[in-house]
């Protein structure tokens, strides 16, 4: 197993060293093209300088909530992670207008290597409407710098002295004078603002330095090294601006709309308690439930009263009645003093108690002294005078419960209203209550979450700190020479050998023993060198084509050579094999060798030959030109054969080099 890995490996190195023999020149060309390019790519390109800045960007301001779901959604970040949305405005479309506008980016000054825009111009400005164009400076002896336009139109613009500022089209410039060494002309190229402002975001590098640090890195790379600088430096002072008005911007607009919505809770609340104190100066409601409790006392008292008052009232009536149907006066004033009001008024019970005495003194004369006596008329007047008093304090006392009675049923009337008036006012104070409570509770939020946007506004700055200020590294970062020299010998040397490769791929000529033998159909007889008009043609390789071919040993007359193409060596083969024939019929007595027939041209031009040969039965071997000869003329030369009814009995290969004679084979 191991021999045999190793017989692979060599054929494959072996193989590989053939190709580079064969294949050479194409590849050194190539090699040698891609390492000049290489070398003027990394020799001649402007060297490319690289501005850094690495900033810290802290927190914005708290923002406080106004629910108590706030810190929930808080944690949720509804806003978006700070870093990322202040990564997303640095790489704002506004910014790089203003760095861009600020710098003129879109300006392009070209001297000549090593001279940049700080060594042309004192300042150049430019506005962001204006057109594709090209325009040339140049210093004249006498001192004036003259500016023309190149395209798309030529045309002259003026002249200026140094550090005066000239203006066309929407570009300001000033320039410096001229001093030693200095070239004489500059071109100036301006480009669209929009392309200007793409390129620059595309060229502006954003880095985090580390996931958990909110530390970023600003890097942009340019052929000039003060621009370089210049345009990070600008890049952090406009992001700290535009970070700055965008948080101001922000709070402002908080505050103002927290400012409305307190105003319009102020105005609702107002009218709320408004229509409170108008209900309780109504419904004269104060404390509802003790005034309920109250409310309902009071209406049982009155209703007990009234009661009472209808009782009396009844009571004195059925006095009456009773005292106006006896036949006699003074019948039935018991019960007169017996009335709740008249219980304690001595004057009552005295007039009853005498009536009763006077009845009874009137019973015993009546029954001793006859009817119309003096002594019993004078009782009996008695008794009518004080009937009358009894019935006038009796009507009267009827009249007065009478009277309280109506006051009682009117009190307890308007009572019944109250109560049946309560539970609405009730609600609607509830009601009342609630929304005050309600429009306080969101009064007292908003003022909060105002007075606390009111701080974040007044604390509201660009809380960024500058770590490393925009500079220069040490060094161009383009062309890095050792390593773009190092790239350039490997892309020459893969380049280099897949040429050969491909050349190998494209080559039509007879390569190998194997693609001869495939496109004869015949064997390969033989590999002989041939060079300088000879072919070094050995005993062993001229039995082995004579043997192969059916021929008798010194019978070359037999045997039929055809070149395929004018290049091939038929003719130094032919003689070869009859000094070999000579050299063999010395050695071996009655031995003759014949010259065989050769065909000087190829079979294509040669077919009448061809067809004599097929007719005379000599085998044809045809002779090919390892290297040289076309396989496409190797496969017409074998149909013409065939159709000549002459098949090639082999091929015999001739190689310029002993080398290949040897590993034609492989």
């Amino acid at each position: 197993m191991a021999d045999d890995t190793m017989m692979r490996e060599r054929s494959a190195l072996e193989a590989w060293a053939g190709l580079v023999r064969r294949r050479w020149r194409p590849g050194l060309a190539i090699f040698l093209l891609i390492s000049a390019l290489a070398a003027a790519l990394v020799f001649l390109t402007r060297p490319v300088y690289r501005a850094e800045a690495r900033l810290r960007l802290g927190e914005p301001p708290p923002m406080g909530g106004i629910s108590p779901g706030g810190g929930f959604l808080a944690l949720m970040r509804l806003g978006g992670d700070p870093f990322a949305n202040d990564l997303e405005l640095l790489g704002s479309r506004s910014l790089a207008e203003t760095v861009v506008e600020r710098l003129a980016l879109h300006v392009k000054l070209d001297a000549g290597r090593g001279w940049h825009r700080d060594s042309l111009v004192v300042m150049v400005e430019a506005g962001r409407t204006n057109e594709k164009a090209a325009y040339e400076a140049e210093w004249t002896s006498d001192g004036l710098i003259r500016v023309r336009r190149v395209s798309p139109t030529d045309s002259a613009i003026g002249a200026v002295r140094p550090g005066e500022t000239i203006a066309f089209d929407s570009v300001r410039v000033a320039f410096l004078p001229w001093r030693e060494g200095m070239p004489r002309t500059a071109a100036l190229r301006v480009e669209p603002f929009g392309l200007a402002v793409r390129r620059f975001r595309s060229a502006l590098t954003l880095e985090r330095a580390r996931r958990e640090a909110n530390v970023l890195d600003l890097a942009y790379d340019h052929d000039d090294p003060g621009l370089a600088r210049r345009i990070v430096a600008a890049a952090v002072e406009e992001f700290v601006a535009l970070r700055a008005a965008v948080q101001r911007r922000e709070s402002g607009e908080t505050v103002d709309s927290l400012a409305r919505v307190a105003a319009a809770t102020i105005r609702e609340l107002s009218v709320a308690e408004s229509e409170l104190a108008a209900l309780q100066r109504r419904a004269r409601l104060v404390a509802p439930d003790a005034q309920g409790e109250a409310l309902i006392e009071q209406y049982a008292t009155l209703s007990a009263d009234l009661e009472q008052a209808r009782l009396e009232r009844d009571a004195a009536e059925t006095l009456l009645r009773r005292v106006e149907a006896a036949d006699t006066p003074g019948v039935g004033w018991a019960g007169l003093a017996a009335m709740p009001d008249l219980v304690e008024a001595p004057a009552v019970s005295g007039l009853v108690q005498r009536i009763e005495q006077l009845r009874a003194q009137r019973a015993e004369l009546a029954s001793r002294f006859a009817p119309g006596s003096r002594a019993v008329t004078v009782l009996d007047q008695q008794i009518r005078e004080l009937d009358a008093s009894l019935r006038n304090v009796a009507t009267t006392y009827r009249d007065a419960v009478a009277q309280r009675e109506r006051a009682l049923a009117a009190e307890v009337a308007e009572l019944e209203g109250e109560l049946a008036d309560l539970p609405a006012h009730v609600m609607e104070l509830a009601r009342l209550q609630r929304r005050i409570r309600i429009l306080s509770e969101v009064l007292v939020l908003t003022e909060q979450r105002l007075r606390q946007e009111e701080l974040r506004q007044a604390l509201t700055f660009s809380n960024i700190q500058v770590i490393d200020p925009p500079a220069l590294r040490y060094k161009p970062v383009w062309p890095r020479k050792k390593l773009g020299l190092a790239v350039g010998l490997l892309l020459a040397s893969v380049f280099s050998t897949l040429g050969m490769a491909v050349a190998e791929r494209a080559d039509g000529t007879l390569r190998g023993a194997a693609m001869a033998r495939e496109l004869a159909g015949a064997p390969v007889l033989a590999a002989v060198t041939a060079g300088g008009g000879r072919i070094a043609l050995g005993a062993a390789e001229a039995r082995a084509i004579l043997g192969a071919a059916g021929v008798p040993a010194g019978d070359v007359a037999r045997l039929t050579l055809a070149p395929v193409d004018g290049a091939a060596p038929a003719g130094d083969l032919a003689r070869a094999l009859v000094e070999r024939a000579e050299a063999e019929g010395a050695e071996r007595a009655g031995a003759v060798a014949s010259p065989p027939i050769l065909f000087t041209t190829p079979p294509i031009e040669a077919y009448p030959a061809a067809a004599e040969a097929a007719a005379y039965g000599a085998p044809v071997v045809l002779v090919a030109e390892h290297g040289r000869t076309r396989r496409a003329a190797l496969r017409a030369a074998v149909a013409l054969l065939i159709e000549a009814g002459a098949a090639p009995a082999g091929v015999v290969l001739a190689c310029p080099h002993q080398r290949d004679a040897t590993t034609i084979w492989a």
